[in-house]
């Protein structure tokens, strides 16, 4: 696959694919494609996810939509778009190196990457008497192969060094690769309050909130990070 980004500040996506070339993508996200492009719909069980592992994330709230996929084969041009505004990442994946990209924004792969939905954090809140389960779902992407993504905003990418850690909001991360440790963390006032752990580089399993406090996400190297600055 060749991945290009066409315009600016709501970019697409354009695709160039060889004869006999697949990619798959989300659907309702197609601007144009070839007549001489082929299309049919995936399912992520004939990606190899159990049905076990589906009815698992569609229980925790995961968008029943997204089990299923676009697939295109070439040979011609396919043009995707979200329809949001935000800078697209294309990126070429090694043989078993491996990236999780936050629900909502992943764009379009190789058939040659491995696809696996995860829950990469949760945390619990108080509302009144009851108690809220908050995920944060992702796309863990395994290489060989290519694949597109695309930010809310501005994307910064940080590569740790094995231990460094920076911490961003629920809401600003984008992706991290899967050497990443990802722990859940509360912000009380000016202070931290530490109640994650049990996922390890699964994800952060967090707690019970403090108070009326915020979850953040510490994020432990080595590995890449990314986060957007629009979300």
């Amino acid at each position: 696959m060749r991945a290009d980004t066409v315009g600016g500040i709501t970019p697409a996506i354009l695709l160039t694919l060889n004869s006999g070339e697949k990619v798959l993508s989300e659907h309702g996200i197609l601007l144009y494609m070839e007549p001489s492009v082929k299309l049919q719909r995936r399912t992520q069980k004939s990606l190899g996810v159990s049905r076990a592992h589906l009815m698992g994330m569609h229980a925790r709230g995961d968008n029943e939509e997204s089990y299923y996929f676009a697939e295109f084969q070439g040979p011609g041009h396919v043009t995707l778009s979200r329809d949001k505004g935000g800078d697209a990442r294309i990126q070429q994946l090694n043989p078993q190196q491996g990236i999780r990209i936050k629900s909502g924004h992943l764009v379009a792969f190789d058939e040659s990457v491995r696809y696996f939905p995860m829950v990469l954090a949760r945390w619990v809140t108080q509302n009144g008497n009851e108690q809220e389960v908050h995920y944060i779902f992702a796309d863990e992407m395994t290489g060989p192969g290519g694949l597109v993504f695309q930010g809310h905003g501005n994307v910064l990418s940080f590569q740790l060094r094995p231990g460094e850690m920076i911490r961003t909001t629920v809401h600003g991360l984008l992706a991290v690769e899967n050497t990443v440790t990802v722990n859940l963390n509360w912000l009380v006032g000016m202070q931290m309050s530490s109640v994650f752990g049990g996922m390890g580089m699964m994800g952060g399993l967090g707690g019970g909130a403090p108070g009326n406090a915020q979850p953040v996400l510490d994020l432990i190297g080595p590995g890449i990070v990314m986060v957007n600055s629009g979300a």
